[in-house]
């Protein structure tokens, strides 16, 4: 089985944080996030891994280059965005050889088990399975009882005589190297479209719902922060602290922190549920609630609900 990690988005929800680091690098308890997604697909077996990336995509290419991975790992750079499906399609050499691949967005975090979706991928014959959860907050997908997707956002797609659950697009997804002919020979085009074209013609284009688990997308800075609280409080809720990170004496930290690699925080500062990336200095005194702070960041003062950035 082979992977492909879609990496290439602006991320432009999350500004000012992207101006400094691409979105697939941000720090999950200071780990990057692209990094966590390529542990997971080796755990899955895969034997081979695409990126592909564009905004400051230097960065995507010196953190494969800066890592041991025990996989083959390739990225490839577009120099305009293809949107996911001319992502994919870009990349349709890298999958000819295999039977199915993995493709997922760069900006979730996810413990879900994909096994039962690709044995379903598997015996239904799939030209494509969406990997589906149950998130309040963005169900939109119709699936009937044998996973047909049948509405999107309230719109038929196709009609079905039994019942419909209406669920969340994970960002994750099954293909099979049956549908890379299919997909236009070059360009940008959206994946999404192409899929429900084929599903409203009855293709085997299906979803599947993996229940339990955790999943969340960070494509808004209060998604970010929310997925550090809920890990922060998994693992009992004290700081996350990087054994590189210098903290002094009299430093109070409250609520939900994190702080990276190379950070220093002087005497006297408080902090309280926030989120430092690396090498930030926070002076003496400093006060911080509810903020964010970019690498190689300076603070002094007082901060609150703030996201901060060098300059």
């Amino acid at each position: 089985m082979r992977a492909m990690i879609l990496a290439a988005g602006l991320g432009t929800r999350l500004e000012p944080l992207t101006r400094i680091r691409p979105k697939p690098l941000f720090p999950v308890l200071n780990r990057p996030l692209l990094g966590i997604a390529i542990e997971q697909l080796q755990g899955m077996g895969a034997t081979g891994i695409v990126i592909n990336a564009h905004h400051l995509a230097k960065q995507v290419e010196q953190f494969i280059r800066g890592e041991r991975w025990g996989v083959e790992i390739e990225v490839r750079v577009e120099p305009e965005i293809l949107g996911t499906g001319g992502g994919i399609k870009n990349c349709a050499d890298f999958f000819r050889d295999v039977p199915l691949f993995v493709v997922i967005n760069a900006d979730i975090y996810h413990t879900l088990d994909l096994r039962p979706a690709i044995r379903y991928h598997t015996e239904s014959n799939n030209l494509a399975t969406l990997v589906l959860c149950d998130d309040s907050r963005f169900n939109q997908v119709g699936i009937d009882e044998q996973g047909r997707i049948v509405s999107i956002r309230g719109r038929e797609i196709q009609k079905t005589s039994s019942a419909i659950r209406i669920l969340t697009f994970t960002g994750i997804h099954l293909i099979s190297s049956r549908l890379l002919d299919p997909m236009p020979s070059a360009g940008y085009f959206d994946i999404m479209g192409f899929y429900l074209d084929l599903a409203s013609r009855g293709e085997a284009v299906r979803g599947y719902h993996v229940p339990g688990g955790y999943w969340r997308d960070i494509g808004r800075v209060e998604d970010y922060w929310t997925l550090h609280r809920d890990l922060i409080k998994g693992k009992g809720g004290n700081p996350i602290i990087h054994p590189q990170a210098r903290i002094e004496e009299g430093v109070r930290m409250e609520g939900i922190c994190c702080v990276g690699r190379g950070t220093h925080i002087k005497g006297g500062a408080f902090i309280k549920d926030s989120i430092i990336w690396d090498a930030v200095a926070i002076e003496k005194g400093s006060m911080m609630a509810g903020c964010i702070v970019g690498d190689r960041t300076q603070v002094r003062g007082e901060h609150q609900g703030e996201v901060l950035i060098p300059g």
